[in-house]
């Protein structure tokens, strides 16, 4: 499910419930035995939680995070820079199962953002999933579970959350953070359906940085390429990774808007914030896949500004495309060269 959406709190109900001392079943988790308090506050010796740290500040982070869940455990927490699960974490967790149960009886393992593993991570991590140790549990949570492979999904058993509709975020917004309804709806808009990262976009931080991205979509089709190519050196050379894919989730929300007013008969001529129009929805369709394609690249290894720079100099151009006067065709016939080639009236190749 989504970020926020309460993986973990859930996660933390499953180790609870299994590590529990209640001895009547139906009653687990109790929450207030000495095990469940440890199991919330990740002190528990059989409750082994692993999760995305970035390996120059290992020890901060797991500080950063453990503290972030224990005051809210729908807390979304996102370092600047580039976080995974290494193999030699996952070898760590699979030798922690391995060994004789602490307070003698079943172990837990908690994955947290398992779609994060890479392939060395994940096929280290199959074994354990296909024979787990005596007492073993296994609790995957994942943002993406198309990310791991098949063959780990398949022994699992999937709980899926649904993400909370926009229009509930959106009140929410408005009477516990006092959001007006712009903000609260495009919050709604971006959050994902998890109200953790509804939170965490609602904060001044994070809303300086959308209204920069809105701004920047708004003038980035009227000014000269030299001129945007600079401001997109300037605005995204030491951006973080998340600050980034943000931005991109910001622009898609905007193109959304765009791309339904250009759908509204009623609503008259549709532009695209303020130059770039939209005159049909096969043009905001081509646009969309421009977005989408260049949020794409970023999980390959390619610089954010590298990103940001070619995705909007082909939108630029197709919009441009999209505005140039449509040349009435009569003909089609070959060149010398047999290739098919599309004749204007005057009769010269178009």
């Amino acid at each position: 499910g989504p970020d926020g959406a309460g993986k973990w709190a859930a996660a933390m109900w499953v180790a609870k419930s299994i590590l529990c001392r209640e001895t009547e079943l139906s009653r687990r988790p109790c929450h207030t035995c000495e095990d469940c308090r440890r199991v919330d506050t990740v002190t528990h010796p059989d409750s082994h939680v692993l999760f995305p740290i970035r390996k120059s500040s290992a020890e901060e982070d797991i500080e950063t995070f453990l503290a972030a869940k224990r005051a809210d455990p729908f807390a979304v927490v996102h370092f600047a820079n580039r976080a995974n699960l290494a193999i030699d974490r996952i070898r760590g967790l699979i030798s922690e199962l391995s060994k004789t149960s602490v307070e003698g009886g079943a172990k837990v393992a908690i994955i947290i953002g398992a779609d994060q593993m890479d392939k060395d991570s994940q096929t280290g991590l199959l074994k354990s999933i296909e024979e787990p140790p005596p007492g073993g549990h296994f609790v995957l949570t994942a943002a993406d579970s198309g990310r791991i492979y098949p063959t780990i999904r398949s022994r699992c058993q999937m709980i899926r959350f649904t993400p909370v509709s926009s229009e509930r975020i959106s009140s929410r917004l408005r009477s516990e953070m006092k959001l007006d309804q712009s903000q609260a709806d495009l919050i709604a808009g971006l959050c994902g359906g998890g109200w953790g990262n509804a939170l965490r976009l609602a904060s001044e931080e994070a809303q300086a940085w959308r209204q920069f991205a809105v701004t920047f979509w708004q003038k980035a089709f009227q000014i000269q390429t030299s001129t945007l190519l600079d401001e997109i050196g300037k605005a995204f050379q030491k951006r973080s990774l998340d600050q980034v894919l943000e931005a991109f989730d910001v622009w898609a929300f905007c193109l959304r808007g765009d791309c339904a007013r250009a759908a509204d008969d009623s609503a008259g001529p549709a532009t695209l914030r303020e130059g770039a129009p939209i005159r049909d929805l096969e043009t905001g369709w081509a646009c969309w896949r421009i977005l989408g394609n260049g949020r794409s690249v970023l999980r390959v290894n390619v610089l954010p500004k590298s990103a940001v720079a070619g995705t909007f100099l082909a939108l630029r151009g197709r919009l441009r495309r999209r505005q140039e006067p449509l040349t009435e065709l009569n003909t089609t016939t070959r060149c010398v060269n047999h290739a098919p080639c599309v004749m204007r009236r005057d009769g010269t190749p178009k």
